[in-house]
């Protein structure tokens, strides 16, 4: 296990696990990474990479997650069969979220081109684009044929993950919707921290990014993707992130992953979960645990679906991916679901 020289946090002095791994109930209804947002209908909307049921074989599609966390069920919202193509072969879902009732989705690999910064076998992650869902994600603009460039070329923000701040995003802190990225999908090193006035997130010239910090910690931003700045470097440790606001505890939690072996599918994975008060931190540590479910589950992509958090801000569930050994043939390879409980300080 590395030790980190991050601080541990002052404000959540733990976190517990409280029972077992709950995985899919249709354990048909395969894929993996399942980005996710609260939406304003009061449904969880996510994207599935490399989906194996229905249409869909591979690429991405949409799916809606209905019911409890220990027993919710999936459904199809849009094939999205113009979308294709297996790992980084193909566009893959990185975020989403929902604001003012419109769905929108950050998606990967729009070139397909496998130049991977920090391994040579990697998924990747790379050329980004953004797309906004109508009717709640039957139809996407703009389509996939029409985007000629990515929004975010190369690595650097090669894989937007929404902040997501409650249903329709109804605790923001401000105008802006903000996005973080690794620059690689797994086993990155690095993180940025993106933003976009909330009715501008289709125009790439409108996003800013966060270039230098003041004295008192205070970021600059700066409209060149060119001229970010990580807001936090951890060599090889930073998967495709997830953060999110728990606003009844006024801190982003900030989960992230690596690989035991290079884009492995079978040699173990460890969890990492920060915590700060302000999405460019300080980050502090809240957990860290080696081979994280195991190395047949192999789990990835953890994600908090902040509809199944409890009113507290304590206690809620951690949604994750499992094992894409022998091309998700596996029963791992679908999403699964854990308790948690933050221990205050």
């Amino acid at each position: 296990m590395i030790s980190f020289s991050l601080p541990h946090s002052t404000v959540i002095a733990g976190f517990q696990w409280e029972g077992e791994r709950i995985p899919c109930s249709d354990k048909e209804k395969k894929g993996d990474s399942f980005p996710l947002t609260w939406a304003d209908d009061d449904e969880i909307y996510t994207s599935a990479g490399d989906p194996i049921w229905g249409e869909s074989h591979d690429g991405l599609d949409i799916e809606k997650l209905s019911g409890p966390a220990d027993g919710y069920t999936v459904s199809k919202v849009n094939h999205m069969n113009e979308y294709r193509g297996w790992g980084g072969d193909g566009p893959k879902p990185t975020g989403m979220i929902c604001v003012g009732g419109v769905l929108y989705l950050a998606f990967q690999n729009l070139l397909r081109t496998r130049i991977p910064p920090h391994s040579i076998r990697s998924q990747h992650g790379s050329d980004a684009s953004i797309v906004y869902g109508v009717q709640k994600g039957l139809f996407w603009v703009p389509s996939l044929d029409s985007i000629r460039v990515p929004m975010f070329p190369g690595h650097a923000f090669g894989g937007p993950v929404f902040i997501n701040f409650g249903k329709d995003n109804a605790n923001a802190r401000d105008g802006s919707v903000y996005a973080v990225s690794s620059d690689q999908w797994d086993n990155g090193s690095n993180l940025r921290l993106g933003r976009v006035p909330s009715d501008s997130i289709m125009r790439s010239q409108s996003w800013e990014w966060v270039c230098a910090f003041g004295p008192c910690g205070e970021p600059a931003w700066h409209p060149s993707i060119e001229e970010a700045i990580p807001i936090l470097s951890i060599h090889r440790w930073i998967g495709i992130p997830e953060m999110v606001y728990l606003a009844s505890i006024k801190r982003y939690l900030l989960l992230t992953w690596r690989l035991h072996g290079d884009f492995s599918p079978d040699d173990g994975t460890d969890l990492l979960i920060l915590e700060s008060p302000e999405p460019w931190g300080p980050f502090s540590l809240v957990h860290q645990e080696e081979f994280w479910e195991g190395k047949e589950c192999n789990p990835y992509a953890p994600k908090i679906p902040l509809k199944w958090m409890d009113d507290s801000g304590e206690s809620g569930w951690i949604l994750f991916s499992g094992s894409w050994r022998k091309g998700g043939s596996t029963p791992y390879y679908r999403s699964h679901v854990r308790k948690f409980k933050l221990v205050m300080a």
